[in-house]
């Protein structure tokens, strides 16, 4: 997630707990990490960790089967972090036109990231697939790392009397490294390369170790959800793509009914009647009344995708009435403003904006 998006979370958690508030949720695309050139209209995805030797596939059967991850397990991982990243960027942006076809490419060795793919490769193979660039994933590793606790915990017995028996806390992360290249089929060179580490944590109870254990999930499954994030991951940092997030906004304010009326209708999903009211509420005398509804209104025009007048409304807040926390809404607005004017640029050369 973006490092706005991020400070704006933190900011209205401390706002929900400062004052009585409610939320909305809203969804809006986010630029690209790295933005691709024009001419790149349409890719398909492509798997490159399919081991090239017969020595290198014994080495991931045996790496599997010593860790304990299971045999296969890194190739079905790939297979899905690759599935996701096609996904993400036919699903969650409409920067890439993305084919059907998921290519299978011989090429993985034990050091970690190959050399590029050659030139003339690259477009051979856009040329067949018929598209204008390649997503190949080009590593693949995951790792496993397991920790325990003791700890007890409090039981009753027939007659009422609390026993503490013991128990144990297992915690297994799993991180999953990988590499991506994207290539274009103009010149066949890499536009982009990433080497991205994601993890999630996994957690157990029982009453010992081995019932504990039990509680976590298959390892390839634990590899498998964290190869979904990568995919996604990756997805993000070529194309626009959105995020959803919440944003809080005043239910009340003292001496005044029409900031409470307007997030009455707000909560019911009637921002225009919503408006209407704290517009009243916004000729209150009382700086706090005016603020809030000020404050209100600027939520309200961020819901409908008018970021300028929004930030019209914080102003008014935050610099005629003194709202604390419309002056960092105010900076959270401005960040979204400039995000916004990034998408369209990284956007202008799709044909069509849905």
């Amino acid at each position: 997630m973006h490092k706005l998006y991020t400070s704006a979370l933190l900011f209205f958690a401390l706002l929900l707990l400062g004052s009585c508030a409610s939320s909305v949720h809203i969804r809006a695309l986010a630029p690209a990490a790295v933005p691709m050139p024009a001419n790149l209209q349409s890719v398909a995805t492509a798997n490159r960790i399919i081991p090239l030797s017969r020595r290198d596939k014994f080495f991931d059967v045996l790496e599997g089967a010593f860790t304990g991850e299971g045999v296969g397990v890194d190739r079905a991982g790939a297979d899905e972090c690759v599935n996701v990243v096609g996904q993400a960027l036919a699903n969650n942006s409409y920067r890439f036109k993305v084919t059907q076809a998921q290519l299978q490419l011989l090429g993985r060795g034990r050091e970690f990231f190959l050399p590029p793919l050659a030139p003339r490769y690259i477009q051979d193979l856009c040329r067949r697939t018929q598209v204008d660039g390649l997503v190949v994933l080009e590593a693949f590793d995951s790792d496993m790392a397991l920790s325990h606790t003791n700890g007890t915990r409090t039981v009753k017995d027939k007659e009422g009397k609390e026993h503490q028996v013991p128990t144990v806390h297992v915690e297994m992360v799993m991180k999953v490294v990988t590499g991506f290249r994207t290539y274009g089929a103009t010149q066949g060179f890499v536009l982009d390369q990433a080497r991205q580490e994601d993890q999630l944590v996994f957690t157990g109870n029982g009453d010992n170790y081995r019932d504990a254990l039990r509680q976590l999930p298959p390892p390839e499954e634990c590899i498998r959800r964290v190869a979904q994030r990568a995919g996604d991951g990756y997805a993000r940092r070529i194309a626009p793509s959105y995020i959803e997030f919440n944003r809080d906004f005043f239910t009340s304010a003292k001496k005044d009914e029409l900031v409470k009326q307007g997030a009455q209708r707000a909560e019911a999903g009637d921002w225009a009647g919503a408006e209407t009211v704290w517009q009243q509420a916004a000729r209150n005398l009382h700086p706090q009344v005016a603020g809030r509804a000020f404050y209100n209104l600027a939520v309200a025009s961020e819901v409908k995708g008018d970021l300028p007048g929004a930030i019209d409304w914080a102003k008014k807040s935050a610099f005629t009435c003194n709202n604390s926390q419309a002056r960092s809404y105010l900076r959270i607005l401005n960040d979204r403003l400039r995000a916004q004017e990034l998408v369209r640029e990284q956007l202008k050369s799709v044909p069509k904006m849905e």
